[in-house]
């Protein structure tokens, strides 16, 4: 199977990171674009410039959801992963490319550190991976779990997003009557638990998702002459 195609599972999420990416590039008007500038003259950051982090982060998720894992796309979403909890977009992504890149065990280990967390689309392909057994030793039960807290997850439901109806559909032929009590009940006793890194990162790749704010760029202004008439 294609990387491409392997990495095909997204949710809204992950696009919506790819869009935040574009619309803040697009704010500074493109390289050579005019510049806005504030009062005295200078040349204003763009959003992008502004919160560079912020756009990195976007820009790597999406070329992994578009199965874009280079080297480069890689160190940037292992450097965000590592920063723990409330990077689980980056784990989730990174988990992806491994997969994609034939390295099942650990990309299988860092969908499910992002799906404990509750991280939605992490919950989604978790329930998948454990019904295939990719990665991870084939557990239906386990998966339908992961699929289960995946269609009640609150921050889908928040959003007024609607949980795919495929994964469900996925464990109906496979699961007896109670297999899916077994499953249910795992899910009620569930709690939400974060990731944090026991080990250091290369100093490389702990470089690479750090980046500075752009400062407003001080111009010298032509002063006007004065109209001799």
């Amino acid at each position: 199977m294609s990387a491409r195609s392997h990495i095909g599972t997204r949710t809204r999420f992950i696009l919506l990171l790819g869009a935040m990416a574009i619309a803040l590039s697009a704010c500074g008007g493109g390289e050579g674009g005019p510049r806005k500038r504030d009062a005295d003259g200078r040349v204003l950051p763009t959003p992008a410039e502004m919160d560079p982090t912020s756009t990195l982060y976007a820009q790597a998720v999406n070329r992994a959801a578009q199965g874009t894992c280079d080297e480069e796309t890689f160190n940037v979403l292992t450097c965000f992963a590592y920063r723990g909890h409330g990077y689980e977009g980056a784990q989730t992504a990174l988990g992806q490319c491994h997969l994609a890149a034939g390295d099942k065990v650990e990309g299988a280990t860092w969908v499910g550190r992002a799906a404990n967390a509750g991280w939605a689309d992490a919950q989604k392909l978790l329930a998948r991976l454990y019904l295939r057994g990719d990665g991870l030793a084939e557990n239906p039960v386990e998966g339908a779990k992961w699929a289960k807290l995946y269609s009640r997850n609150p921050s889908l439901l928040s959003l007024g997003v609607q949980p795919d109806p495929s994964v469900a559909e996925d464990f109906k032929s496979v699961l007896t009557r109670e297999d899916n009590a077994t499953a249910d009940a795992r899910a009620l006793r569930w709690t939400p638990s974060y990731w944090e890194p026991d080990t250091q990162l290369d100093q490389d790749i702990r470089r690479s998702c750090v980046r500075e704010a752009r400062r407003p760029l001080q111009e010298h202004k032509i002063p006007s002459m004065p109209n001799p008439h």
